[in-house]
């Protein structure tokens, strides 16, 4: 008979135990915190604005739209007596529309009528997970059917989008012609490679979290980052006219992507790198030739 102490197989499988509900918590820790953070990152960003947007032009006229998925976008439109061409600024992640109102400002002063409007999920328009332009495409089309409304034309529209909104711009421009005039202001072009880097500043976690995140992202909010990609997109522009502007010294969207993108559309995009410039500040470091740039550009292409 073996009179072996048994304890040691006790203390082995003790240990084991241990070790499997370490590795459980561990696990649970790791999505929790994964799908708390995605939560806050994907969450609607919506804040009032106090701004008065008659300081944008005299001719303040509240603005709203309901989205073929049913939220009601808000925001201000600017139209002169002549109606001739149309102005559409699409704002970036976070932001909302007084971030663009020096840039609508100076438009108006230049006769041209102007929408400044919150994208889902932003100021005063209804709330909404953030999508990184997935469906804040549906947007754009329904400020599109609007101004049909209106009367404009798709070749009397110019658009222009900073940051996300340039992106947008570009992945609904892919599947859509009638978007024939655009001026993008610091895009991304593949986003899956810029939340490598992008992702950890945002969420304050190591980057080995950005699995978690980015999953419970997509199956606990319905937001899907990894197909992201408007360097694809670009490829479908095609002859219309493109004007790209990117920050040679932006530390958010390499100045890289811009020029990916820049290839990618073809011989109609013209790509003005700016040396010194960060993400979306063309605008604030040199308004006057930022504004008569895109003046000049508009003006040029869009039809009389």
């Amino acid at each position: 008979m073996d009179s072996r102490p048994r304890w040691p197989r006790r203390a082995w499988k003790t240990g084991r135990l241990l070790a499997l509900v370490g590795l459980v918590l561990v696990v649970a820790a790791y999505l929790a915190i994964s799908l708390l953070t995605a939560d806050q990152l994907t969450r609607a960003k919506n804040r009032r604005s106090y701004l008065d947007p008659r300081l944008v032009g005299p001719n303040a006229t509240p603005w709203s739209r309901r989205t073929a998925d049913g939220l009601t976008l808000r925001g201000w439109y600017y139209p002169t007596s002549e109606r001739r061409h149309l102005i559409v600024l699409v704002h970036g992640m976070g932001g909302s529309w007084p971030e663009m109102a020096g840039l609508g400002r100076d438009l108006v002063r230049r006769t041209y009528d102007v929408l400044l409007f919150d994208l889902r999920g932003h100021g005063q328009s209804d709330p909404s997970r953030l999508s990184m332009g997935r469906r804040e495409r549906v947007d754009i089309r329904a400020v599109q059917t609007w101004a049909y409304e209106q009367g404009y034309t798709a070749n009397r529209i110019g658009w222009l989008g900073q940051s996300m909104g340039a992106s947008t711009l570009l992945m609904e421009a892919a599947r859509n012609p009638d978007i024939q005039v655009a001026v993008l202001d610091s895009p991304y072009g593949n986003l899956p490679e810029l939340l490598r880097t992008e992702l950890p500043k945002h969420s304050h976690l190591p980057s080995w979290f950005n699995p978690g995140i980015q999953m419970a992202a997509h199956f606990a909010y319905g937001v899907r980052t990894d197909d992201i990609m408007p360097i694809r997109d670009a490829r479908r522009w095609g002859r219309r006219p493109l004007l790209l502007i990117h920050g040679e010294a932006d530390s958010i969207v390499p100045v890289s992507q811009a020029l990916q993108l820049a290839r990618a559309a073809g011989p109609s995009c013209r790509a003005v790198t700016l040396p010194g410039v960060e993400h979306v500040q063309a605008y604030d470091v040199d308004p006057e030739s930022y504004v008569a740039g895109v003046d000049s550009f508009f003006s040029e292409n869009l039809s009389p």
